[in-house]
């Protein structure tokens, strides 16, 4: 009998364990990971005032791994507008709330931080996507209290494509709710750069199409034209179709956009973006040329490689787009999978940041860098 009061007591105390984790999330399945312990399931948030369900991911280092536990919560935000991850056959194996997984998510895991992150799941604007992602944060830190005993001394955003975007803004917000800020090929650098790369794209890609012009001369004048519209070498051509192909309507969805940033940050920001990503790559830098403090910023060009790492998981749904939804050449979703990776200067870069908001000791200057190479 006692036994059985003790199993009774036992369970009761399961139940409301599991019903304190539920609140405010739902649907949670706990399980042990890696480095770690790892809750995942849907959360209630909110996008133009109304109520909406979204997948998350928390997970928080093994009590007895080391290193422990350091004190510090890493967001992440995804690129895209989320939702299921596929592969290059269109096959879905995954959602976006761990789409950061291997660029940092596990490293962050590995060197003892709390990460985060949820899939937004729609494509809701940048400041839309900002109060969504602070209201995550939130939630997400007394999570982490609950789990770990104690809140979160330090949280981290980091962000990559449309999430960078997010990021961006988030350095800018004089309101500092991240200790500092990881920018990985992200939007949003300059608009007035971004409507002139649109603007000379939709005027010279229908000169160089390769549907239409096969065999045209990397150094004919109009390819040199291209090159120089969105900021990448003329090797890189085989990827250009990807954006080029859909330039003209880009354009016209453009010219609609007024929004701009201030290009004062407010937190410790690095960006580390490739130096053959034609999607953002000349307001990365334009943006780098007008950011205040400059004592505040860092930009990492990392050569030869594009919007995503090949060694990135999320280069399938690129390549999947481009030859199930776009029709393009095999080639170009092959360019996009057979590219070098920036992973490892994104995660040297996010130990620089740590060691900046920590310790005070400044990163490198801003330089290009050598695939794997390390900064100087």
């Amino acid at each position: 009998m006692q036994r059985m009061r003790i199993l009774f007591t036992a369970s009761l105390l399961l139940t409301a364990s599991l019903a304190s984790a539920q609140a405010p999330f739902r649907g949670v399945v706990e399980a042990a990971v890696e480095n770690g312990r790892q809750l995942k399931g849907q959360v209630t948030l909110t996008v133009d005032g109304q109520p909406v369900e979204k997948r998350f991911v928390i997970r928080v280092p093994a009590a007895a791994k080391v290193p422990a536990w350091n004190g510090s919560l890493v967001i992440g935000a995804h690129g895209g507008s989320g939702g299921n991850s596929v592969d290059r056959t269109g096959k879905v194996f995954g959602t976006s709330e761990t789409a950061l997984d291997d660029v940092i998510g596990q490293y962050a895991l590995a060197q003892g931080f709390a990460y985060a992150s949820v899939d937004r799941d729609g494509a809701i604007p940048a400041r839309g996507g900002l109060a969504l992602t602070y209201e995550f944060t939130n939630l997400a830190k007394a999570e982490v209290a609950r789990l770990a005993g104690r809140a979160p001394s330090r949280v981290y955003l980091v962000g990559l494509s449309m999430g960078g975007g997010i990021t961006r803004l988030a350095a800018e917000d004089p309101r500092q709710v991240f200790a500092g800020t990881v920018i990985i090929a992200g939007a949003g650098g300059d608009l007035v750069t971004r409507l002139d790369r649109a603007t000379k794209m939709a005027g010279v890609w229908k000169l160089i199409d390769p549907r239409a012009h096969i065999g045209m001369s990397s150094a004919d004048t109009k390819m040199l034209a291209y090159a120089a519209a969105v900021g990448t070498p003329v090797e890189a051509r085989r990827l250009w179709p990807y954006t080029g192909s859909g330039s003209a309507a880009a354009l016209a969805q453009l010219q609609l956009a007024t929004e701009e940033t201030t290009g004062k940050v407010m937190v410790p920001t690095i960006e580390v973006v490739g130096t053959w990503d034609d999607l953002v790559i000349r307001e990365v830098r334009a943006y780098s040329r007008r950011v205040e403090p400059k004592a505040s910023h860092r930009l990492y060009q990392v050569e030869g490689v594009w919007h995503m790492s090949g060694d990135d998981d999320g280069v399938m749904g690129f390549q999947y787009a481009a030859e199930s939804r776009m029709k393009l050449d095999k080639d170009i979703a092959d360019a996009m999978g057979e590219g070098p990776s920036y992973i490892p200067t994104v995660r040297e870069a996010f130990d620089h940041l740590v060691r900046w908001v920590e310790k005070g000791a400044p990163p490198p200057a801003n330089q290009m860098v050598k695939p794997g190479a390390k900064l100087k």
